[in-house]
């Protein structure tokens, strides 16, 4: 009698342990879409606003109708939400785009730069040590209608195909540790680095190229400012392009100039557009 009465228990428990399984597997179908139709939501009426704010800065009504969106190409500095699951901070400059792009996983982070020629643009990207992935190659992408988002057209070894424009998240992937990198080594500056300003910066050297992505100083799930730089290296001497991207709040570009001083030590001068460090250590 005790057999079946404990048979009889443990078969009820399963039966519930199985409905709660299921009820809550239901409940994060129902939560994830719901996510997805609010985000949907959030976009519709971040492109609203997005072209009003054009409007007035054109200094046309609002209430005028018959606006071909798709034919104008705004600036399209903002944040982007791809398929890859990453997060894209995009700075437009003229014809030039930067963008720095990380999946909150930290398992790989890019930097990229290329040129606007119509609703096209094509540059290169290289991944940074704030992931763990060491690629790089080429990009080709499509402008959507009124700057809504980008297409990929070409790159194989690039794996977002698509990106959205949205509302930039509260919180933002912090720093971490580099995911690749050497240390103790002039020839190769790839790595790690904590400057004299504050910042991490995650250094990528190919060849004589050289990238990276600087942050620093997370208040509220944010940096207080967050850069791209892209150059050359020549022996010991560093020549960069530097801009702001929009995962800070800081809104600069500039050049630097750098010098590796040891296997670990480089120190920067010669800099335009207000940056703020001079010495940077591994």
């Amino acid at each position: 009698m005790k057999a079946i009465f404990f048979k009889s228990k443990f078969y009820i428990s399963i039966l519930l342990f199985g409905s709660i399984l299921v009820f809550t597997n239901c409940e994060k179908e129902s939560l994830f879409e719901e996510e997805l139709n609010d985000s949907s939501t959030i976009q519709e009426e971040f492109l609203a606003k997005e072209k009003e704010n054009y409007l007035k800065e054109k200094g046309i009504s609002i209430d005028v109708i018959g606006i071909d969106w798709c034919s104008i190409i705004p600036n399209l500095s903002g944040y982007y939400y791809a398929n890859d699951g990453g997060h894209y901070y995009v700075r437009h400059i003229g014809n030039t785009i930067y963008w720095f792009g990380e999946h909150p996983s930290g398992s790989w982070a890019n930097v990229f730069k290329g040129n606007v020629s119509g609703k096209t643009i094509t540059g290169s990207f290289y991944d940074v040590p704030k992931g763990g992935i060491a690629g790089s190659g080429s990009l080709t992408l499509s402008i959507g209608c009124f700057g809504s988002g980008f297409t990929k057209v070409s790159g194989n070894n690039f794996g977002g195909s698509s990106w959205t424009k949205t509302t930039r998240p509260s919180y933002l992937p912090p720093p971490r540790p580099a995911g690749f990198g050497v240390v103790n080594n002039s020839n190769d500056i790839t790595g790690r680095w904590v400057g004299n300003d504050g910042g991490i910066y995650y250094i990528r050297q190919v060849g004589n190229q050289v990238v990276w992505f600087g942050e620093r100083n997370f208040v509220n799930g944010r940096p207080t400012w967050s850069n791209i730089a892209w150059g050359s290296r020549f022996y010991s001497q560093l020549w960069l392009d530097w801009a702001d991207v929009p995962k800070g709040n800081a809104n600069s570009t500039g050049i630097l100039r750098g010098f590796v001083e040891g296997p670990n030590y480089i120190t920067l001068g010669h800099n335009t557009g207000g940056f703020g460090g001079s010495k940077l250590w591994r």
